[in-house]
This record gives structure tokens, sequence and C-alpha cells, in this order.
């Protein structure tokens, strides 16, 4: 069995190294991108999930105030706008159906546009809207103490 010299080893180790390093960097290009896109993909999903909630909550908390004697819709819609404020300042509608003393509900419908509010995905959900209503009895109805 013959053995090649040390020297000969060496040189074949110190190539192999430098080569790998290009396939390194190439590796990472490619993943890296992959990831970054996991990411950002990750948080959108995220930050859509809490506009949904706070939508909800806009619509649930603007109900609440249309629900008692003498409040109106305009008290409602600011309701809804302070809670949707916390979060974005537009791409958000408010609807509020017409309230009277003898509106057995109040119903509260907060639509979101993500095309005005989504930073990715408008790209693969284009006009795509959240939409939640909160429908809450009044106080005001001649019923509503009555058991």
């Amino acid at each position: 069995m013959k053995s090649t010299p040390p020297r000969k080893r060496r040189s074949r180790i110190r190539r192999s190294g430098r080569r790998r390093r290009g396939a390194a960097a190439v590796e990472f290009a490619i993943c890296a991108n992959i990831f970054f896109v996991l990411i950002f993909t990750c948080m959108e999903f995220a930050r859509m999930n809490m506009i949904r909630n706070l939508a909800q909550d806009a619509a649930y908390f603007a109900a609440r105030q249309a629900m008692v004697p003498g409040a109106t819709v305009a008290e409602a819609e600011a309701a809804a706008d302070q809670v949707m404020n916390m979060m974005t300042a537009s791409g958000y509608e408010v609807d509020v159906e017409p309230i009277d003393e003898n509106s057995p509900n109040v119903v509260v419908t907060v639509t979101v546009d993500f095309d005005q509010i989504a930073l990715f995905a408008p790209m693969f959900l284009p006009n795509a809207t959240i939409e939640t209503t909160a429908r809450i009895r009044t106080e005001r109805y001649e019923g509503f103490y009555e058991q």
C-alpha cells in the first residue's frame, strides 16, 4: 500500500475547504430568502389576527355604547373609531343600523379592507376584507324589563 506524502494530503484539504466556503455562501443565499419570507409571512398573519380581534372589539364596544337609552349612532361610531385607532387610523368602515326608541337591537358592523392596512397580504389576497358584526339587545324598548 502506497501512502501519499503528507504535503499532498494537506493541499487537498485546503482546496476542499476553499470550495466549501463558496458552497456555504450559495446555500445561505438560497435558504435565507426562504427563511425571511417565512418570518415576514408569520408577522403578517399575526398582525392580521390582531386587526381581526380589534375589529371585533370595536363592534362590541360601539354596540355597548349605543344600547343605553339616549345614545346615538354618532356615539357608537365614535366608540368604534376610538378602538380601531389603537392600531390603524384608516382602512376600516363602521356601519351602525339606525336606532330609535323602539329598537330592540343595536347592530354594529366593522369592515376592514386588507388592501389598505396589510403589508404583504394584498399580493396574495386581493380585495380581501374582514367583517365582524356585534348585535346587542337594547335597554330602550318596552319588552326589555318584562321576563
